[in-house]
């Protein structure tokens, strides 16, 4: 009986052994080798070696560490450390996005050791170079850092985001304006969402009374889940969009906007990068957030495409002229970020999560 669980035990290892195998083969097959997998093995590769060498070698690179930085024994085994660390995690796909960040970053911290040598004219093994060397130099470091974001699928060559699935994503236009009369509009012409092609108007009165127009119950269910407002009105939204024109038009209101050309943001951006850097330049620039908390503590990122000025903006509100168009100065206070103050319109890509 002992010699059956002992033969029991022995198929049982054999079958997990051979599952594990046939899945982690099943994957290889699967995943595709990419430009992007051979370039990071080779800079992997290259990293890890140079970073081994800083252990081999720590005298080499010591006379270039900068005089304002203690003991340069210690700083060159941390950045040869760090440069064999991000070189394996630059290798592994899983971990190679924000590696490539790393890697970057640690490239633009270490050329204060170029530059210090170039700066100092600081010989290495008795030689001294001229500037056309370091200007080469310079040029490879950039080259090298570009690459890397690259690789990584990180800011300004970002792929999918991971979280794609996850994310209502609205793509379209935000165009907004205040009146002489005080009333300020921000339109939502979205070509793709959720909710598939639609308008929504959000309309901030004089008083200060906040409205939101809506197609339908469930687009002014999911928006004033997230947004806050005085009054919801249903109204069939008719919109007009040619050239740099959109004209939209429901019950209460006809609008009429004409924009310039402006100017796009020419590289896709990460959610990290709209949430950071993206965030502190809206913010300096047009008083306004791409990234925030909405009411209902979801996560909203602004994904800004085009930033135009408007050039001409005509309302009529329950058949009144509401006067020529005004800067925003006054909040609108629908959600964490107001309009920018400047009458725009903008192509924009709304991630929620």
């Amino acid at each position: 009986m002992r010699g059956f669980f002992y033969f029991k035990s022995a198929i049982e290892s054999w079958l997990l052994t051979f599952l594990f195998l046939f899945d982690s083969t099943r994957r290889v097959v699967e995943y595709r080798l990419t430009v992007r997998d051979f370039l990071a093995l080779g800079l992997g590769l290259a990293f890890i070696l140079v970073g081994v060498d800083h252990f081999i070698n720590p005298a080499w690179y010591e006379p270039i560490v900068p005089s304002l930085l203690p003991d340069p024994t210690f700083w060159v085994l941390a950045s040869g450390f760090f440069e064999a660390l991000f070189g394996l995690l630059l290798i592994i796909p899983r971990t190679r996005s924000w590696a490539s960040v790393a890697t970057a970053w640690m490239l633009v911290v270490l050329y204060w050791a170029n530059f210090n040598m170039w700066y100092n004219d600081i010989p290495l093994n008795g030689t001294t170079y001229d500037d056309i060397w370091h200007v080469v130099r310079l040029v490879i470091q950039i080259v090298l850092i570009i690459t890397i974001t690259w690789i990584g699928q990180v800011t300004p060559f970002k792929g999918r985001e991971k979280l794609h699935d996850s994310l209502d994503i609205f793509q379209g236009r935000i165009t907004s304006s205040g009146f002489q009369t005080g009333d300020r509009i921000v339109v939502g012409a979205w070509n793709s969402s959720p909710f598939g092609k639609f308008t929504d108007i959000m309309w901030a009165k004089p008083d200060g009374v906040r409205v939101l127009i809506a197609p339908s119950q469930d687009v002014a269910d999911y928006v004033t889940e997230m947004y806050s407002f005085d009054e919801v009105l249903i109204e069939n939204i008719v919109t007009n969009e040619e050239g740099r024109n959109l004209k939209v038009e429901c019950d209460s209101m006809q609008l009429d906007f004409s924009w310039k050309k402006g100017f796009a943001i020419p590289f896709k951006r990460s959610l990290l990068f709209i949430a950071t850097v993206e965030l502190f330049f809206a913010k300096l620039i047009f008083s306004t957030r791409t990234y925030g908390l909405t009411r209902n503590n979801r996560q909203e990122w602004y994904a800004i495409d085009r930033v135009s000025n408007l050039s001409s903006a005509l309302a009529t509100i329950n058949g009144q002229n509401v006067g020529e168009m005004a800067p925003m100065n006054e909040a609108c206070k629908f959600g964490f970020s107001e309009a920018p103050k400047k009458p725009s319109s903008c192509e924009v890509r709304t991630h929620i999560l």
